[in-house]
């Protein structure tokens, strides 16, 4: 591969960005399946963890600068720092909301990935691998400034447009208040059956696809497994949240009742 390609061009006028090493820019830009079938070309897998734990960092630390400014809302008087910032952390930042930007600048288009794999911001889970591509980018741009976190940071609140999304303090009232899936379902049947339900998630399927993992999961709820109801997604927590999503929407069909299943 060469380390002066178009594809890395095209992707550095995409995110206003020109890499001083090309072939840590290319690295980035380069999947694991794809150098499963060319071993001369480094992948970026290494680059994604490191990429995943800065902008998890700087997504804190804008966070904890917002928080003068979210701490005198009533709504947040009986809630920590950490459950607040926690939340809009989860909320904004995750690999559905990375795939999403990937998409929206067609990065995917660019990358290095196998002939086996569609080069779509989306997998049929709905993420990846742009989500992937992000991360790599975010640790590359770490690295091509001699591991200075200024332009990497600069690198995120730009082309995440993170300053939009942490002005607009009506949206963090709304991430924050607003229930998962999960904690809707358990508050529902404790407001209904006065008890604490038990859930778990059995693997159906685990499959890897391309350079993707690819989990399916079902729902037991106090040991008796929903019929028909299945999560998705390339992670447990992403197959998880589907899976409670629709047992809720189902155990609302059923009026709550749980003594037809077995």
């Amino acid at each position: 591969m060469n380390n002066h390609n178009p594809s890395l061009s095209k992707i550095e006028k995409i995110i206003g960005y020109q890499f001083n090493d090309k072939q840590l820019g290319t690295s980035a830009i380069t999947t694991r399946a794809y150098s499963n079938e060319h071993p001369q070309c480094p992948e970026n897998q290494a680059l994604e963890f490191l990429g995943d734990a800065i902008l998890s960092f700087v997504t804190a630390e804008l966070l904890y600068e917002k928080w003068s400014q979210l701490k005198d809302n009533k709504v947040f008087y009986e809630m920590t720092p950490e459950s607040v910032m926690t939340k809009i952390r989860q909320e904004v930042v995750n690999n559905q909301f990375l795939a999403d930007c990937a998409n929206s600048y067609n990065l995917c288009d660019f990358i290095f990935d196998s002939t086996d794999n569609p080069n779509t911001g989306y997998n049929s889970s709905g993420t990846g691998p742009g989500d992937d591509i992000i991360e790599a980018l975010v640790a590359a741009i770490y690295f091509d400034n001699e591991r200075s976190i200024v332009r990497a940071k600069e690198f995120i609140i730009d082309f995440l447009n993170l300053s939009d999304l942490l002005e607009d303090e009506k949206r963090m009232i709304e991430l924050v208040t607003q229930k998962n899936p999960k904690d809707r379902l358990i508050h529902k049947y404790q407001e209904l059956k006065k008890v604490t339900p038990s859930i778990e998630y059995p693997v159906i399927e685990d499959k890897l696809v391309g350079n993707t993992h690819h989990f399916v999961l079902g729902l037991l709820i106090d040991g008796k497994l929903l019929p028909g109801i299945t999560g998705s997604g390339p992670n447990k927590a992403l197959a998880e949240y589907e899976a409670v999503d629709k047992a809720y929407q189902f155990l609302e069909k059923i009026d709550w009742d749980l003594t037809g299943i077995r």
